[in-house]
């Protein structure tokens, strides 16, 4: 029997889901892992900043590097934050926060603040291994032009010259640089033959920044066992290069034995691996900055409350003096 009318339209939507959730299998554990991490860093971070509350209490006076460190330890709570909205999202929709589906991009933001959090950590790193804090002789300028551009790394109060320090300017193209690089990538999160953010070209130009800025922390590690006679200071930068060059070259590591895993396997052992890495360093860093530890005993920290340097804020006469930079 045959009809002159054309069969009447249909419309359908097809739904996979992995169980009960829209995560992909690459994406499994990941939100556990994202939420152990955000209680652990949150309680930890309570306790450890009321201990530096406490010293900053007696003493009237805190120290540029405990601030620096802060920085870094809330802005790596801030991306796991933002990595649990987007994968609680996804889990619920199958789009997530991604610049392709909403303006408030949280999975992106989650890796912008993660990438900022690890720059500032290498910023301290290299810092302490030029001896900051520790009145090394090591501290004499540079010379030539690496001298010129790590004055600010060299000693951290330079920064305080805003854009007229060549340093400011140099973190500023790195930060640029790998926000750029961040952008860029996004663009191969479709790309079937890419299963997590560093297979990329993008992301191995992150990595190549990473291990550029750990060559400049063994040289200037290097410089200062070099210089100084003091066996605790001695020590100590020992200790700083083994922690140091392990964080600087863990990532690296994860990435080249994630490509002889199973597909789906190797953004949870990276992206996971990432996160672990970095609360496990900022862990690390901030035993340093407790009156308990042995950094602690033979740095300026321990002159807090002293005639020390400080950060000259003439237009704010309240602060001034409690910021100590030396």
């Amino acid at each position: 029997e045959e009809y002159d009318a054309p069969p009447p339209p249909m419309s359908y939507r097809l739904v996979f889901l992995n169980g009960n959730s829209h995560l992909p299998a690459d994406e499994s554990g990941m939100l556990m892992v994202n939420t152990v991490a955000l209680v652990t860093m949150l309680c930890y971070g309570l306790i450890y900043f009321l201990s530096l509350y406490s010293q900053f209490h007696a003493q009237k006076q805190y120290h540029l590097i405990t601030v620096v460190f802060a920085a870094a330890y809330l802005l790596q709570v801030g991306s796991v934050l933002c990595e649990i909205s987007h994968l609680r999202a996804f889990a619920n929709d199958g789009k997530g926060l991604r610049w392709r589906h909403t303006w408030l991009a949280l999975d992106f933001a989650s890796g912008l603040l993660q990438s900022v959090s690890e720059l500032i950590i290498s910023v301290l790193l290299i810092a302490l291994a030029f001896g900051w804090t520790l009145g090394l002789k090591s501290q004499q300028p540079l010379a030539g032009l690496a001298g010129y551009l790590l004055e600010g790394l060299h000693r951290p109060a330079r920064l305080f010259r805003g854009l007229k320090s060549p340093s400011v300017w140099l973190l500023l193209g790195i930060g640029g640089s790998q926000f750029l690089l961040q952008v860029v990538g996004r663009r191969y999160e479709e790309d079937f033959n890419h299963f997590h953010d560093h297979e990329s070209w993008p992301g191995k130009a992150l990595l190549g920044i990473r291990l550029g800025l750990c060559l400049v922390f063994g040289l200037a590690l290097r410089r200062s066992l070099r210089l100084e006679r003091q066996l605790e200071i001695a020590s100590f930068l020992r200790r700083l290069c083994a922690y140091g060059v392990s964080w600087f070259l863990c990532l690296p590591l994860l990435v080249l034995i994630a490509s002889v895993l199973p597909p789906y396997r190797r953004h949870q052992w990276v992206a996971g691996g990432s996160i672990l890495l970095q609360a496990v360093a900022l862990a690390l860093l901030s035993r340093l900055f407790l009156s308990s530890s042995e950094f602690y005993s033979i740095s300026s920290l321990a002159h807090l409350g002293f005639s020390l340097e400080s950060a000259g804020m003439a237009s704010a006469s309240r602060v001034r003096g409690k910021l100590c930079v030396d």
